[in-house]
């Protein structure tokens, strides 16, 4: 059974809202939305059977976009920046006298 892929309507629909939810949260965030989602776009258009296909490049670029923006929002404690400011520089190391 071959999948059924969103119209190129329903896509730009759910794009959208993603849109404007990031726009009114973190603008530099939507920045990055928008540009990823054109650049992922254009990459998985040119390696289809027909490059003229964008709802299928779209929606995949959509996903894509949509999966990195959970795997970050969801990252581990660890892995988030520190609240109180840049990273401290490591002091030089005396053993290999480099930093």
């Amino acid at each position: 059974m071959a999948m059924k892929h969103p119209s190129i309507e329903e896509t730009d629909t759910a794009i959208a809202r993603m849109r404007e939810r990031l726009g009114t949260r973190n603008v530099v965030l939507a920045r990055w939305f928008t540009d990823t989602l054109a650049i992922m776009e254009a990459k998985i258009a040119s390696r289809l059977e027909d490059p003229n296909d964008r709802a299928q490049a779209r929606a995949a670029a959509f996903l894509f976009v949509k999966a990195a923006l959970h795997q970050w929002a969801t990252r581990p404690a660890h892995e988030e920046a520190a609240k109180d400011g840049p990273a401290k520089e490591a002091p030089p190391s005396r053993r290999i006298g480099i930093r």
